[in-house]
């Protein structure tokens, strides 16, 4: 497996509907996944958050597999799996036999078990998963030493990385004994010159399923240490992602959604818990993206 993909962008994918939010619009999901990986997007992550995961039924979840695995040409691919140890890892089988690289396995959503419990289940995966393992953590139930010895399983090879604990996050960079697992910025690009700071230019990116040329910008100048353009991005990107994160990240889809039928592209709406864009929001959102591309133009082109 090639690991220096996962020190790109890893674009996190929507899942296209039919008809408001009932079917998988296949077609829509590969043409959204062709366009991100011929504008050079380093992963494409198929059955992430962004992608309504836990929203979705097998079979559906297996069409979305199937959708992203036709778009790809070069990226890495990673598909998302959860729940119970046997079906994720019969999920990774079909996987890898679509062509996937890697399965990214969500955080379980049991409420209970403190971080000695969710580790024996992480190992208990690694050891069974037919795929390379990306660790997708978002509480902080696992604790740094905990994720130490994690790192160091032979086949855990990336951290999704969505918390904010920083000081945590830079023992576990410096930690020689982690061997070569991957430190990947799970917050986005708001987090970017954060996490640059300590040496993690990799990030995830809900940004590429509509503009990936963005993404990738804001993935140079953090390579480069170039400040000064990754505020000039931000200052584009961050009010779309604040809007995305309004009322517990409520409209974290809906926006994504949005912006791609503002592109002409339909991608359906969005199944509950999450929300469909109210009309304010959506006027705001509009307002954001009338100038887009003029801007971008302007701050994509290197000083």
């Amino acid at each position: 497996m090639n690991l220096r993909a996962l020190h790109g962008v890893t674009a996190v994918l929507v899942t296209p509907y039919r008809d408001g939010a009932t079917g998988i619009n296949e077609d829509v999901a590969g043409a959204i996944a062709r366009r991100a990986d011929a504008a050079g997007i380093h992963v494409l992550t198929a059955l992430g958050n962004t992608a309504e995961m836990h929203q979705l039924d097998p079979s559906e979840r297996r069409c979305m597999l199937r959708a992203v695995a036709a778009g790809r040409s070069r990226a890495l691919l990673l598909a998302g799996v959860a729940g119970s140890i046997g079906q994720l890892v019969t999920d990774a089988e079909y996987a890898r036999d679509l062509g996937y690289d890697a399965a990214m396995l969500h955080e379980p959503p049991d409420p209970f078990g403190d971080g000695a419990g969710i580790v024996r289940y992480y190992e208990q995966v690694a050891d069974r998963c037919p795929l390379p393992v990306v660790l997708y953590l978002r509480s902080a139930r696992v604790k740094g030493h905990d994720l130490q010895k994690l790192a160091r399983h032979p086949n855990i090879v990336a951290v999704k990385y969505a918390r904010d604990d920083f000081h945590t996050l830079s023992t576990l960079v410096h930690d020689e004994s982690a061997g070569p697992c991957v430190w990947i910025n799970g917050l986005a690009e708001s987090m970017v010159p954060m996490h640059a700071g300590l040496g993690v230019h990799a990030f995830t990116s809900g940004l590429a399923n509509v503009y990936p040329e963005a993404a990738l910008a804001m993935h140079t100048a953090s390579m480069a240490g170039d400040l000064n353009r990754l505020r000039e991005l931000l200052g584009l990107i961050r009010p779309i992602e604040a809007l995305r994160n309004e009322g517990n990240a409520r409209f974290n889809v809906s926006v994504l959604k949005e912006m791609l039928r503002w592109n002409g592209i339909e991608a359906g709406g969005v199944r509950p818990p999450n929300s469909q864009l109210t009309e304010p929001a959506r006027a705001r959102l509009h307002d954001l993206l009338r100038n887009w591309d003029e801007t971008f133009a302007s701050l994509a082109t290197p000083h």
